[in-house]
């Protein structure tokens, strides 16, 4: 057999054995147990998942008016880091490549006098406007300028949450801007990244011994040193008991503190638990399709890359 088909053979038995689990999911957050998956392929997807899969965020900002306490840069800074729902836009807007090239191509063909406000349509379905107008006219209360008070031209692309407060307007402020909001990617910028964490975790083998009347009084105090509380003590077996191994992080405390040789713990190499909490912009099942995705494609380039190279 060619070396190439052995090869090929191997890497086959071994996509047969892959197994994934789902271990925790919630709106946002998700814990999914990867059962003969190399490390490197799973650090691989994790940092795709940080900084490649693409997301709306607001880019730049047009003032028109602003008598409020805060800078435009601040303002424009605090528009940005708000989480835009980008489940449709993936699929309505250009790429985060396209998009700026036509940026920088709108912005050198537009004219410095001119007065009117541009639409969405300069950019050919890359980019919308998310506007924002606001006056506080009461003679003595404060006013509180929230993401919820946005207007997007496109009701697919607007705030996550509503609640998140740009500006305090005092007596007579105002505030007037058309912010622009684009597709882009965390490796640009970290208002582009669909996660707040993302991670890789071992998996904890954990084995016990028989203890004697002496240390399981002394295991009994050592329990408490475990931070995740899974361990117990089985009377009848004189034993520690692991409740569940997947919730161990690996600290050691209860081989420091309990009986010698009365637990040990290591680490599996055939089992790795990658976790990742949303931000909000896209659903964890859509982030994780979309990353693996990305990742085909990478390999995808990177065997024709070879094979042109032959």
């Amino acid at each position: 057999m060619f070396p190439e088909m052995t090869k090929m053979s191997e890497a086959y038995n071994v996509a047969q054995k892959i197994d994934v689990e789902i271990r925790k999911l919630t709106d946002i957050y998700i814990e999914l147990i990867f059962k003969n998956v190399p490390l490197p392929i799973l650090n691989a997807l994790r940092r795709i998942i940080q900084l490649e899969v693409p997301v709306m965020a607001i880019d730049e900002v047009i003032f028109y008016e602003n008598s409020t306490v805060l800078y435009d840069e601040i303002i424009a800074h605090r528009l940005g880091l708000i989480p835009l729902r980008s489940e449709e836009a993936l699929d309505k807007y250009g790429p985060p490549e396209k998009c700026i090239k036509c940026m920088e191509s709108y912005y050198a063909e537009a004219s410095e006098e001119a007065v009117e406000r541009p639409s969405s349509k300069d950019c050919e379905n890359c980019f919308i406007y998310i506007r924002g107008s606001v006056e506080n006219l009461d003679e003595e209360e404060m006013k509180t300028f929230y993401s919820g008070d946005l207007l997007s031209d496109d009701p697919d692309v607007v705030p996550v949450y509503k609640e998140i407060p740009i500006v305090i307007l005092g007596p007579h402020q105002r505030l007037s801007f058309d912010a622009k909001a684009r597709l882009g990617r965390g490796i640009e910028h970290s208002k582009f990244s669909p996660v707040s964490v993302a991670g890789v975790r071992y998996v904890a083998e954990i084995s016990t011994n028989s203890l004697d009347d002496t240390n399981l009084k002394d295991a009994e105090k050592c329990l408490e040193y475990c931070p995740v509380k899974i361990l117990e003590i089985s009377y009848e077996d004189k034993k520690i008991l692991v409740k569940d191994p997947y919730e161990c992080i690996l600290c050691m405390q209860c081989v420091k503190r309990c009986p010698e040789n009365s637990i040990k713990i290591s680490y599996r190499k055939d089992q790795y638990i990658l976790f990742f909490e949303s931000i909000g912009q896209l659903s964890v099942r859509k982030i994780l399709l979309t990353a693996i995705d990305i990742f085909i494609n990478k390999i995808d380039y990177l065997l024709q890359q070879i094979k042109e190279m032959r």
